[in-house]
């Protein structure tokens, strides 16, 4: 029998162990993934109350059986006029739907080549396809992409290719550099399938993602994956993407055929974050200031924080120990940041990963400073008594 508590005890020793935490109910979260701090809108939960009481607690079973219910259908509507596409399609989560675009679009023959920073339902989903793969490290600044293209373009002009890649990548907050992607599909007869994840609800002047920031309203080799559970302030998946591709999804998507559907309370809070969106542009401004002035604070405090065009602010730590560390002594000032440790990170690029936010007041950002500045005292007066 394989030794699982030896394994556990190495991963205790090397700082890499892992367990669920109870978030404490005074302390101010950093790590949330509600940019938009809409999970808890009034709109939008009384959105999702009314559809709960008016449909039930559940999806009742899967959309191709007795599942389709009309907040699903008005959902779709929505997310195919945000992204501005032909049509869209929902899923019980952002993992289903990547799991389901890929593995129903790349077959046996056809090849993908997938970013190493990708979010872990890309890379999953790109080892249950049947295609060959290749991983590249990053995409953007290397030949190394342009070359594999070009070699299966001419050994196999027939074969469909992919580029799979996150919109903005989850760890890093950089984006990815999607002009130059769709160049490269161009060029080579490829599809981009863009996990826009963290991209929609805070890019682009009015929050349409990855592609509004680069200016680019619509290309017909661009399918948009994403999820509703973190700008958007709810739960599920989402493809957008012409109406072939969505009707082909429906029909090949092994993930999506035998799902029990988006439940649909979380359909129409999600319709009315979109609403929310839509009609006050102004926020996608906010949540930039907010970022760029805790960004800015940390790196005078003298910390490795990096500002990017997303809302995440990596802040490098090195080891895992001593991220944990930092994050434990944040936590005693009342700041909940946990460490990201590899396998999600790299080895030597432990950081805290600082999620902004439009909860964060100018008084709330001074605290969250100040916590900082305390918790790297505590750590260096730690260390000399070592």
């Amino acid at each position: 029998m394989p030794s699982y508590s030896d394994e556990l005890a190495q991963r205790r020793q090397q700082g890499l162990w892992r367990q669920l935490r109870q978030l404490p109910d005074d302390v101010l979260d950093l790590a949330s993934n509600d940019y938009l701090h809409l999970a808890r809108h009034p709109q939008v939960v009384e959105a999702g109350v009314r559809a709960l009481q008016r449909y039930g607690a559940g999806g009742r079973a899967s959309r191709l059986v007795s599942g389709n219910l009309p907040p699903h259908q008005a959902l779709e509507k929505t997310i195919a006029h945000f992204k501005h596409s032909e049509a869209a399609l929902v899923f019980p989560s952002g993992y289903h739907a990547n799991l389901s675009v890929v593995t129903s679009l790349a077959a046996s023959g056809d090849f993908i080549f997938c970013d190493k920073r990708n979010h872990a339902s890309l890379i999953d989903a790109c080892r249950l396809a049947s295609a060959g793969r290749a991983v590249i490290r990053y995409f953007d600044g290397t030949d190394k992409l342009r070359h594999l293209l070009k070699s299966t373009f001419v050994a196999h002009p027939g074969q469909r290719r992919f580029i799979v890649s996150d919109g903005v990548f989850s760890m890093d907050g950089d984006v990815a550099n999607l002009p130059v992607l769709l160049e490269l599909a161009e060029e080579f007869d490829a599809l981009l399938l863009l996990d826009d994840a963290h991209g929609t609800g805070t890019l682009g002047p009015t929050g349409r993602g990855t592609a509004e920031h680069f200016g680019i309203t619509h290309h017909e080799r661009l399918i948009q994956i994403g999820t509703l559970s973190k700008a958007i302030g709810g739960q599920g998946g989402f493809v957008a993407a012409s109406q072939k591709m969505i009707d082909w999804i429906i029909n090949n998507a092994r993930p999506f055929i035998y799902t029990t559907a988006l439940n649909p309370a979380s359909c129409a809070a999600a319709q009315a974050a979109f609403e929310v969106i839509n009609a006050h542009p102004a926020i996608i401004v906010q949540l930039r200031e907010i970022t760029e002035q805790l960004a800015q604070g940390l790196c005078e405090l003298g910390f490795d924080a990096r500002l990017q065009a997303s809302p995440i602010i990596p802040v490098i730590v090195g080891k895992a120990h001593e991220a944990l560390a930092l994050s434990e002594a944040l936590l005693n000032q009342r700041i909940w940041c946990p460490a990201i440790r590899p396998p999600t990170v790299p080895r030597g690029k432990s950081r805290l990963r600082v999620a902004a936010n439009l909860s964060l007041t100018p008084d709330l950002i001074a605290k969250v400073l100040s916590a900082f500045t305390a918790a790297a005292a505590d750590l260096r007066l730690a260390d000399k008594h070592d």
